[in-house]
């Protein structure tokens, strides 16, 4: 397989999808993507918090701040730094859009 190939854009939802304000989630080669709209950004991140594996999918997002569900870790969605400990951070995918589409790149 190429380089390029391995950088495959994936769909992982629609901009639809992010109308009612609740994250999406999608599994890409057994990896969990979140989707999320943060102030009028598009955001994808690992669907696991790099804490305890958590569903961060799940946690709670206030403005840029996403806590996780399982010990209320925060991470800012704009960065992916982490709040309790700053050298753990929430991996963070490029996003694209085609028409409707949410795309990424793992």
């Amino acid at each position: 397989m190429s380089q390029t190939e391995s950088t495959d854009k994936v769909r992982v939802g629609s901009l639809e999808d992010l109308k009612s304000g609740k994250p999406t989630i999608a599994k890409v080669n057994r990896q969990l993507v979140a989707v999320f709209m943060c102030q009028g950004n598009i955001v994808a991140t690992n669907g696991r918090c790099p804490h305890a594996s958590g569903p961060i999918h799940e946690g709670e997002v206030d403005g840029t701040k996403l806590t996780c569900p399982w010990h209320g870790w925060t991470f800012d969605l704009m960065s992916g730094e982490c709040d309790e400990d700053p050298d753990l951070n929430l991996e963070r995918y490029p996003v694209e859009l085609d028409g409707d589409d949410i795309l990424v790149i793992l």
